[in-house]
């Protein structure tokens, strides 16, 4: 049992730092462990009373440690380096996710999210690495203000900020669909009477969501009033779309290799 603050700060401990059944009764204290380096860290306690841990550089091989064991603490893990992750019995992803934003409550620091996402892809586990990259940025959107905060939540929805590439793929094939169906209950006039390609709503809509494209529509069709603003509106959603699916799939090989 450990009562009040406890340090282990600057501890060099060859064997396991052993915290199974422990009763840590912080009473609002510190269990600190700064600096600590260990092959591995045990922490299981059975009880542990409202208090900070605290992990700030310490470096540990193998991290043994279950979601009741943080349930009343919070920890504090800047700097913390672990190699691998062996809970002791469940502790999926957003239980392991809430324990990053206990330790980063308040303020914005990127690095415990970076350790874990590097320990994730090292155990095989590319898509939860990604997942908690994608929790990272998302804390750091409450670093923001105003119009940077909006249009970091743009970049979340539309593609997960490089993390979820498909995600702009789907809102591609959504508005291409809505953008041919309103091109096909009100359809444009043809520049040239009598000339120029057969009327295709769907392939003028992806005309203009496609920039890197030429289908051979945009340039022979003439719309005004609201149609030429969903136009426009169209031309610029598929640049930020098409564009996004582009830096997602190569960050997501880059990842892969």
């Amino acid at each position: 049992m450990f009562e009040g603050d406890v340090r282990l700060d600057d501890a060099r401990i060859g064997d396991l730092v052993d915290l199974d059944h422990a009763r840590l009764l912080l009473g609002g204290g510190t269990f600190s462990m700064r600096r600590m380096q260990a092959p591995e860290l045990r922490f299981c306690p059975d009880e542990i009373d409202i208090g900070r841990v605290v992990l700030t550089e310490a470096t540990v091989g193998t991290l043994v440690d279950s979601m009741s064991a943080w349930s009343m603490s919070r920890p504090v893990l800047s700097g913390f380096v672990y190699k691998r992750l062996a809970p002791s019995g469940p502790f999926p992803l957003p239980e392991r996710l809430a324990w990053l934003m206990a330790a980063t409550l308040g303020e914005y620091d990127p690095e415990p999210y970076e350790q874990l996402a590097r320990v994730l892809r090292a155990e095989g586990e590319p898509q939860d690495a990604d997942t908690v990259l994608l929790a990272r940025m998302r804390s750091r959107r409450q670093t923001l203000g105003g119009a940077a905060k909006l249009w970091d939540a743009v970049q979340d929805v539309t593609f997960g900020y490089g993390y979820r590439p498909g995600r702009a793929a789907v809102w591609l094939a959504v508005i291409w669909g809505l953008g041919s169906l309103w091109f096909t209950l009100w359809p444009p006039d043809p520049m040239k009477a009598g000339e120029g390609p057969a009327w295709s709503a769907p392939i003028f809509t992806l005309d203009l969501l496609l920039p890197i494209l030429d289908l051979g529509q945009e340039t022979q069709w003439h719309t005004e009033g609201i149609s030429m603003w969903i136009a426009v509106v169209l031309a610029f959603t598929g640049w930020i779309l098409a564009t996004s699916v582009a830096v997602g799939a190569a960050a997501v090989l880059l990842r892969r290799n």
